[in-house]
């Protein structure tokens, strides 16, 4: 599918025009490339979002939770 001029492939899950277009312009905020794809893989755990801009040969790749997890974790022990 097209939106807004992006390529959106959906490789898991189901996933509406409407969610896309609200990470595609969350993407575009963050870039001052133009973007060319992105691919959705949502699972019940993540959204897992790669997309490629048109002026750069190699694709981003953001993993973004679902739904918040709570943990006491240490770091740098």
């Amino acid at each position: 599918m097209i939106v807004d001029n992006v390529r959106v492939i959906i490789e898991n899950g189901t996933f509406s025009a409407e969610d896309a277009q609200y990470y595609i312009n969350r993407i575009k905020m963050t870039s001052k490339f133009p973007l060319k794809k992105v691919i959705f893989n949502r699972t019940d755990a993540y959204l897992d979002l790669r997309y490629s801009f048109e002026s750069i040969p190699f694709e981003r790749i953001r993993r973004i939770p679902l739904k918040a997890i709570f943990e006491d974790r240490a770091v740098n022990n």
